[in-house]
């Protein structure tokens, strides 16, 4: 997609500039949190939709609420709909009732959208997109109230947010696993520090994986299938200053399969932010697809640049959910994101890119992959 230079910073210097912090932002990292990669800004958000709208709507969200849940989990409550995955495993955090506040939803494709249907959406940001936040990005709001938060552009934030996620593609590809973590359950640790998983790629009975101090790292092997969680839960524990990036190994285009499941955080002290799905091998099917599922503290993101989707129905709980499309139906979601600390020379960083920015028209992504989705 081409762009107007400007007079006071030339086009190819601020695409270098870009490279050039994508880079720091891999140098400099964290040193809590789950990797060497920023979420400051992409970490405000419950719902991230990247993918232009020619393809399909990057937010799509009917019935149900954002930054509320209406019911605790319990024996006498069933969390959701029809058939739910209860009892929780022994050890697993359920998630909290109560407004949160924190329903926000980022469009950050210059040509993406969102849909959103009988939603009631409680924020403390809003909705935003780069632009024509009421106009061309929105499909659709029939029934739906923003309770709090405002609509709003914001090039700024959005190109920020792709920053990050693209820091975050290059160095969770890079990852292996590490081999500090212990497993309860299916599947089995192999030496090297992967989740060897059955050979039907699938987990059915509740499992407890506890983690290391620090980040850990699990490469998921799904013996050449998706993988799958049916009928059972899987808890992820860990002291307070643990975390974990969980990806796959194997072919492409093999996805994340929950169904009447679980997954959430134990109650070992592990925090509400540490804990992450990515896939960045994915292609443009539905790479994560969850039915009747409870979420606590867990961040799912498709970082696959295929033009996939996340698909979600009768889900319940707390995480972060980010991908080119998000399709939900029936939900009640409030935001447990990936948010480490930011380091000052971070801050810096993002300083000089807001400089940047202010002085060109925003990019919605970095120059390959913004390539990629405008096609």
């Amino acid at each position: 997609m081409s762009r107007p230079t400007h007079s006071m910073m030339s086009h190819s210097a601020f695409q270098t500039l870009r490279d050039v912090l994508i880079v720091f932002f891999l140098v400099t990292g964290f040193a809590t949190g789950a990797g060497a990669f920023s979420t400051l800004t992409v970490g405000e958000y419950l719902l991230v939709g990247r993918g232009n709208k020619d393809t399909a709507v990057g937010v799509k969200v009917s019935d149900g609420r954002l930054g509320e849940l209406g019911t605790v989990p319990s024996g006498s409550v069933p969390d959701v709909n029809d058939n739910p995955p209860w009892p929780l495993p022994s050890g697993a955090v359920a998630p909290v009732s109560g407004r949160t506040s924190d329903g926000n939803i980022a469009v950050t494709n210059s040509k993406g959208n969102y849909d959103l249907a009988n939603l009631d959406i409680y924020a403390d940001i809003g909705i935003r997109c780069v632009k024509n936040v009421t106009g061309n990005c929105r499909e659709s709001f029939s029934g739906s109230t923003l309770h709090s938060g405002t609509f709003a552009n914001d090039a700024t934030a959005m190109s920020n947010i792709e920053l990050e996620l693209d820091a975050a593609e290059i160095e969770i590809a890079g990852l292996v696993s590490t081999t500090g973590w212990t497993l309860s359950g299916d599947g089995s640790k192999t030496g090297s520090g992967n989740w060897r998983l059955p050979s039907s790629g699938e987990v059915d009975s509740d499992t407890v994986i506890t983690l290391a101090p620090g980040l850990n790292v699990i490469v998921i092997d799904p013996r050449g299938n998706d993988m799958k969680i049916n009928n059972a839960g899987l808890v992820i524990d860990g002291p307070a200053n643990s975390s974990v990036i969980f990806k796959k190994s194997g072919d492409k285009g093999k996805n994340f399969l929950f169904s009447n499941a679980s997954i959430t955080k134990g109650n070992g002290g592990i925090s509400d932010n540490a804990i992450l799905f990515a896939e960045t091998r994915g292609e443009n099917g539905s790479n994560f697809d969850f039915s009747k599922v409870i979420v606590n503290g867990v961040s799912f993101w498709d970082l696959s640049d295929s033009g996939g989707e996340i698909t979600m129905n009768n889900v319940q709980g707390c995480g972060q959910w980010v991908g080119d499309h998000l399709n939900f139906n029936d939900v009640q979601l409030s935001r447990c994101a990936v948010v480490p600390e930011p380091s000052t020379a971070l801050l810096m960083a993002f300083g000089l890119m807001g400089l940047a920015i202010s002085s060109q028209r925003p990019l919605t992504r970095s120059r390959a992959m913004n390539a990629k989705r405008s096609i």
